[in-house]
Protein backbone atom coordinates (compact mmCIF):
# COMPACT_ATOMS: atom_id res chain seq x y z
CA UNK A 1 0.00 0.00 0.00
CA UNK A 2 1.32 3.40 -0.83
CA UNK A 3 0.37 6.66 0.34
CA UNK A 4 -0.47 8.70 -2.55
CA UNK A 5 -1.18 12.59 -2.71
CA UNK A 6 -3.56 13.47 -5.95
CA UNK A 7 -4.17 16.97 -6.95
CA UNK A 8 -7.39 18.18 -9.34
CA UNK A 9 -8.87 15.10 -7.49
CA UNK A 10 -12.11 16.72 -7.74
CA UNK A 11 -12.22 16.76 -11.71
CA UNK A 12 -13.30 13.69 -13.66
CA UNK A 13 -9.99 12.29 -14.29
CA UNK A 14 -8.81 12.95 -11.06
CA UNK A 15 -11.92 11.29 -9.11
CA UNK A 16 -11.48 8.56 -11.18
CA UNK A 17 -7.60 7.93 -10.05
CA UNK A 18 -8.86 8.93 -6.49
CA UNK A 19 -11.28 5.87 -6.54
CA UNK A 20 -8.96 3.18 -8.20
CA UNK A 21 -6.50 4.07 -5.71
CA UNK A 22 -8.60 3.77 -2.95
CA UNK A 23 -9.79 0.38 -4.55
CA UNK A 24 -6.45 -1.16 -4.66
CA UNK A 25 -5.66 -0.42 -1.40
CA UNK A 26 -3.90 2.79 -1.22
CA UNK A 27 -4.14 5.82 0.82
CA UNK A 28 -5.27 8.80 -1.10
CA UNK A 29 -4.80 12.20 0.02
CA UNK A 30 -7.11 14.31 -2.09
CA UNK A 31 -6.51 17.92 -2.48
CA UNK A 32 -9.04 20.41 -3.91
CA UNK A 33 -9.94 23.86 -3.80
CA UNK A 34 -13.26 23.59 -1.85
CA UNK A 35 -13.27 19.94 -0.10
CA UNK A 36 -17.32 21.00 0.39
CA UNK A 37 -17.79 20.08 -3.41
CA UNK A 38 -15.62 17.41 -3.53
CA UNK A 39 -17.99 14.06 -4.91
CA UNK A 40 -18.10 11.46 -2.43
CA UNK A 41 -17.12 8.15 -2.64
CA UNK A 42 -18.40 4.81 -1.77
CA UNK A 43 -18.57 4.09 2.23
CA UNK A 44 -16.18 1.39 2.46
CA UNK A 45 -13.70 3.76 0.97
CA UNK A 46 -13.73 6.56 2.98
CA UNK A 47 -11.73 5.45 5.92
CA UNK A 48 -8.53 5.57 3.57
CA UNK A 49 -9.61 9.09 2.11
CA UNK A 50 -8.16 12.48 3.30
CA UNK A 51 -9.72 14.83 1.76
CA UNK A 52 -7.73 18.53 2.56
CA UNK A 53 -8.01 22.20 0.93
CA UNK A 54 -5.06 23.19 -1.10
CA UNK A 55 -4.34 25.37 -4.41
CA UNK A 56 -1.79 24.15 -6.80
CA UNK A 57 -0.29 27.15 -7.63
CA UNK A 58 0.11 27.94 -3.36
CA UNK A 59 3.43 26.75 -2.39
CA UNK A 60 3.06 26.30 0.93
CA UNK A 61 -0.22 24.68 0.17
CA UNK A 62 1.90 21.94 -2.34
CA UNK A 63 4.70 21.50 0.33
CA UNK A 64 2.01 20.97 3.29
CA UNK A 65 -0.10 18.00 0.88
CA UNK A 66 2.93 16.40 -0.24
CA UNK A 67 4.49 15.84 3.50
CA UNK A 68 4.53 12.82 4.57
CA UNK A 69 3.48 11.21 0.99
CA UNK A 70 5.25 8.15 -1.02
CA UNK A 71 4.40 9.94 -4.54
CA UNK A 72 2.36 12.47 -5.89
CA UNK A 73 -0.15 12.97 -8.93
CA UNK A 74 -1.12 15.94 -10.93
CA UNK A 75 -4.68 15.62 -12.81
CA UNK A 76 -4.88 19.06 -12.79
CA UNK A 77 -6.55 21.07 -15.77
CA UNK A 78 -8.14 24.82 -16.80
CA UNK A 79 -11.41 24.79 -17.30
CA UNK A 80 -11.00 25.59 -21.37
CA UNK A 81 -8.54 26.17 -23.48
CA UNK A 82 -5.93 28.30 -21.76
CA UNK A 83 -3.54 27.36 -18.88
CA UNK A 84 -2.53 30.73 -18.01
CA UNK A 85 0.40 28.67 -16.42
CA UNK A 86 -1.51 26.31 -14.59
CA UNK A 87 1.40 23.62 -15.69
CA UNK A 88 4.37 25.42 -15.42
CA UNK A 89 3.69 27.01 -12.79
CA UNK A 90 2.47 24.34 -10.39
CA UNK A 91 5.83 22.33 -11.86
CA UNK A 92 8.38 24.60 -10.17
CA UNK A 93 6.22 24.08 -6.55
CA UNK A 94 6.36 20.24 -7.23
CA UNK A 95 10.14 20.41 -7.57
CA UNK A 96 10.80 22.18 -5.18
CA UNK A 97 8.33 20.88 -2.18
CA UNK A 98 9.09 17.63 -3.51
CA UNK A 99 12.90 17.77 -2.41
CA UNK A 100 12.23 19.57 0.48
CA UNK A 101 10.11 16.50 1.44
CA UNK A 102 12.41 13.94 0.36
CA UNK A 103 9.33 12.65 -1.93
CA UNK A 104 10.50 11.63 -5.61
CA UNK A 105 7.97 10.16 -7.53
CA UNK A 106 5.68 11.85 -9.66
CA UNK A 107 2.97 11.31 -12.53
CA UNK A 108 1.12 14.01 -14.20
CA UNK A 109 -1.00 14.05 -17.00
CA UNK A 110 -0.30 16.26 -20.02
CA UNK A 111 -1.64 15.52 -23.81
CA UNK A 112 -0.80 13.44 -26.78
CA UNK A 113 -1.04 16.86 -28.49
CA UNK A 114 1.90 18.67 -26.98
CA UNK A 115 4.25 17.07 -29.58
CA UNK A 116 2.46 19.13 -31.65
CA UNK A 117 4.06 17.42 -35.27
CA UNK A 118 3.94 13.45 -34.13
CA UNK A 119 3.09 12.02 -37.60
CA UNK A 120 0.78 9.74 -36.00
CA UNK A 121 -1.89 12.70 -35.58
CA UNK A 122 -3.98 13.57 -38.66
CA UNK A 123 -2.97 16.94 -40.08
CA UNK A 124 -6.09 18.52 -38.73
CA UNK A 125 -5.00 17.73 -35.10
CA UNK A 126 -1.66 18.74 -35.59
CA UNK A 127 -2.90 22.15 -36.84
CA UNK A 128 -5.06 22.49 -34.12
CA UNK A 129 -2.28 22.29 -32.20
CA UNK A 130 -0.15 24.65 -33.26
CA UNK A 131 -3.02 27.46 -33.72
CA UNK A 132 -6.35 26.82 -31.04
CA UNK A 133 -4.66 25.01 -28.57
CA UNK A 134 -1.29 26.08 -28.32
CA UNK A 135 -0.61 27.95 -25.66
CA UNK A 136 -2.31 24.69 -23.41
CA UNK A 137 -0.19 22.73 -25.05
CA UNK A 138 3.17 24.62 -24.75
CA UNK A 139 2.50 25.39 -20.64
CA UNK A 140 2.25 21.11 -20.81
CA UNK A 141 5.75 21.06 -22.38
CA UNK A 142 7.03 23.90 -20.28
CA UNK A 143 5.52 21.80 -17.15
CA UNK A 144 7.49 18.50 -18.74
CA UNK A 145 10.59 20.34 -19.13
CA UNK A 146 10.77 21.51 -15.36
CA UNK A 147 10.31 18.01 -14.58
CA UNK A 148 13.14 16.95 -16.72
CA UNK A 149 15.56 19.33 -15.27
CA UNK A 150 15.03 18.31 -11.60
CA UNK A 151 16.44 14.89 -10.23
CA UNK A 152 12.91 13.84 -9.54
CA UNK A 153 11.66 10.16 -10.98
CA UNK A 154 8.97 11.73 -13.23
CA UNK A 155 6.45 10.36 -15.97
CA UNK A 156 4.51 12.52 -18.46
CA UNK A 157 1.44 10.89 -18.95
CA UNK A 158 -0.12 11.89 -22.63
CA UNK A 159 -3.47 10.90 -23.32
CA UNK A 160 -5.15 11.22 -26.56
CA UNK A 161 -8.52 12.51 -26.35
CA UNK A 162 -10.34 10.86 -22.99
CA UNK A 163 -13.57 9.79 -23.38
CA UNK A 164 -16.24 8.19 -20.89
CA UNK A 165 -16.74 4.19 -21.31
CA UNK A 166 -16.13 1.50 -19.15
CA UNK A 167 -12.15 -0.21 -18.24
CA UNK A 168 -11.64 -2.04 -21.90
CA UNK A 169 -7.68 -2.86 -20.88
CA UNK A 170 -7.37 -2.65 -25.00
CA UNK A 171 -5.30 0.58 -25.19
CA UNK A 172 -2.16 1.33 -26.60
CA UNK A 173 0.97 3.05 -25.03
CA UNK A 174 3.58 4.57 -27.46
CA UNK A 175 7.12 6.23 -26.01
CA UNK A 176 6.87 10.48 -27.07
CA UNK A 177 4.88 9.24 -29.64
CA UNK A 178 1.16 8.76 -30.34
CA UNK A 179 0.27 5.24 -31.32
CA UNK A 180 -0.45 4.65 -34.95
CA UNK A 181 -4.21 5.95 -36.06
CA UNK A 182 -4.93 6.14 -32.02
CA UNK A 183 -7.24 9.07 -31.36
CA UNK A 184 -9.08 8.43 -27.93
CA UNK A 185 -8.45 6.68 -24.36
CA UNK A 186 -10.82 5.65 -21.43
CA UNK A 187 -11.09 7.67 -18.63
CA UNK A 188 -11.19 4.58 -16.36
CA UNK A 189 -8.36 2.94 -18.04
CA UNK A 190 -6.16 6.50 -18.08
CA UNK A 191 -6.79 6.10 -14.46
CA UNK A 192 -5.78 3.04 -14.20
CA UNK A 193 -2.52 3.23 -16.66
CA UNK A 194 -1.86 6.42 -14.13
CA UNK A 195 -2.30 4.62 -10.91
CA UNK A 196 0.03 1.98 -12.21
CA UNK A 197 2.74 4.23 -13.22
CA UNK A 198 2.91 6.10 -10.21
CA UNK A 199 3.03 2.75 -7.62
CA UNK A 200 5.94 1.33 -10.53
CA UNK A 201 9.24 2.35 -12.12
CA UNK A 202 8.49 0.86 -15.34
CA UNK A 203 7.95 4.72 -16.99
CA UNK A 204 9.82 6.63 -15.10
CA UNK A 205 11.59 9.69 -16.93
CA UNK A 206 9.71 9.12 -20.00
CA UNK A 207 6.69 10.18 -21.67
CA UNK A 208 4.01 7.40 -22.36
CA UNK A 209 1.26 8.43 -25.18
CA UNK A 210 -2.09 6.55 -24.10
CA UNK A 211 -4.53 5.64 -27.42
CA UNK A 212 -7.02 2.38 -28.26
Amino acid sequence: MSKLVIFGANGATGHAIVEQALHAGHHVRAVVRNPDTFRRVPEELQPALEIVKGDVLDHDDVHAAIRGQDAVISAIGPSGTHSGGLYSRSARHFVTAMAAENVARIVVLSSSGVRRGDPHHPLWYRALARTVMRELYGDMETMENILERSELSWTAVRPSRIIDEPVSGGYRIGDNENPEGGTTINRSDLARFVLQAATEDTWSRRRPTLAH
